[in-house]
């Protein structure tokens, strides 16, 4: 939706509401009771603030009362429900009490119980009618859901349900926070699989970045390390699509235009073999993306990022004729590794080796770059990165690169390890489900990419309750 459509939208709403503001004014107006606590802040009884919080606690208790007792009469005076299986109608089974969370509070929810001969188990029309029956247990309106699962994907669950209710004054538990953020993530994945591809790329030149993060993982989810023993961490790969069609006023160098980056993450394989049938799980979810955020429809594709194997094996099998480019910064880090390596820490040696070796790098003359190395083999660090060298040589002409103006740099992907996954998956105490962590990464995408309401407005409504 448009801004000026968003505008319209909540115009409408507040009018429709307005019978109920207006009643509210009057009750306050007309209360004896009310003017005598609004005389009480004047007269120094007690502080605005906690007039306003406890104001707004009675106005939502109120709220709470008047809604839960509503919906359960308009329940009790619904029609029968049709069979999802037979399609005959249902028949009511007397009723049943709920008390989801929702923003107002808990509401006391009396609804009816229906049933069917065709089939076992019945249903309660009110709560797919609300949106309030979720996975995993979960107790909550939407409205509930959609502030829960923000501000967890921000902090952890247990300052998450602190926050809510000293912001909103609305109790929820760490559990019951943990498990709207995973209920959120999870359907946010869903949405994402089922998002049409973009036809029309956003720009003409588009940048992919793939790299990869630790998560910490329980024991059920470790992987096996070099060692044989089982890892503690299992690695997130996280790829940052995004445009760069402005250019710095003072270089003329490009950068990433603000607001372009779109975020995939999750912790998924990238290993794949020439007989398999399909490409890795990393691969495929790398494509998807790809369609839906407008990158394989791009003119110019462009990946860039750091040395790894799995990540320029993707790249040869999804985006043939994308422009390839390892990281500048990121090389030039492992040629002054070597230049520590060799002549030491702080040196003037070291200073001075990589700083010439940085500088043929820049000018594309990556031959001179591995005569030096070799210069020193019999050393691992060098030896090491003779070989980085070697398999990335083909996509270090930077020179051309600056040319054709494009970026030579991943700090973006690797910002996005850090604060996407880092700060809120890697906290000290921290152990991750992968499929916990999954959910939590799909949610903190969604919000960082600015596209949480844009899935809440196109969350699956529930059906009508029957007449």
């Amino acid at each position: 939706m448009t801004e000026e459509m968003l505008a319209q939208d909540a115009l409408e709403r507040k009018k429709a509401w307005a019978f109920l503001e207006a009643a509210v004014r009057l009750l306050l107006l007309s209360s004896p009771e009310f003017r005598e606590l609004c005389r009480g802040v004047l007269t120094g009884g007690r502080g605005f603030r906690e007039f306003e919080l406890d104001l707004r606690g009675a106005l939502l208790g109120g709220a709470a009362a008047g809604v839960s007792e509503n919906l359960s009469a308009l329940d009790a005076e619904s029609g029968a429900p049709a069979c999802g299986a037979c399609g005959s109608a249902m028949v009511r089974r007397g009723t049943r009490s709920t008390a989801p969370l929702s923003l107002l509070g808990l509401l006391t929810l009396r609804r009816g119980y229906w049933t069917c001969g065709c089939s076992k188990g019945g249903r309660h029309v009110l709560d797919e009618v609300l949106g309030i029956a979720g996975r995993d247990g979960v107790r909550g309106t939407p409205a509930a859901l959609w502030a829960l699962a923000e501000l967890a994907s921000e902090t952890s669950f247990g300052k998450a349900a602190a926050r809510l209710g000293r912001l909103a004054g609305v109790v929820a538990t760490a559990k019951r926070t943990e498990r709207a953020a995973k209920q959120v993530g999870g359907e946010i994945t869903a949405w994402g699989e089922a998002e049409p591809a973009l036809g029309e790329a956003p720009a003409e030149t588009m940048y992919c970045s793939p790299d990869g993060t630790g998560v910490p993982v329980v024991r059920r989810d470790a992987g096996t390390a070099e060692d044989g023993r089982p890892s503690k961490t299992r690695e997130a790969k996280v790829a940052v699509f995004h445009t760069a069609e402005r250019r710095n006023a003072k270089t003329g160098l490009p950068e990433r235009d603000a607001g372009s980056a779109r975020h995939t993450a999750a912790i998924d394989s990238a290993a794949s073999r020439d007989v398999d049938a399909e490409p890795s799980a990393f691969a495929r979810r790398l494509w998807r993306a790809a369609e839906r955020f407008g990158f394989a429809a791009a003119k110019r594709q462009v990946v860039v990022a750091d040395g790894a194997k799995w990540i320029w094996n993707a790249a040869a099998e999804l985006f043939p004729n994308a422009v390839c480019i390892v990281d500048i910064w990121h090389a030039k880090e492992r040629l002054w590794e070597v230049g520590r390596a060799v002549y030491g820490a702080g040196t003037e040696l070291c200073r001075a080796w990589s700083e010439k070796v940085c500088a043929a790098l820049s000018e594309g003359r990556v031959d001179d770059v591995l005569r030096e190395l070799r210069r020193h083999a019999g050393d691992k660090t060098a030896d090491q990165c003779a070989g980085y060298f070697e398999n990335n040589r083909g996509r270090m002409r930077y020179p051309a690169y600056r040319e054709m103006g494009l970026l030579i740099g991943s700090g973006m992907v690797e910002s996005s390890c850090r604060t996407l996954v880092g700060e809120r998956l890697k906290c000290s105490g921290m152990r991750w489900s992968r499929a916990g962590a999954n959910d939590v990464m799909a949610l903190r995408s969604c919000v960082r990419d600015e596209r949480y309401d844009d899935f809440w407005r196109r969350r699956r409504k529930p059906p009508p309750m029957a007449a």
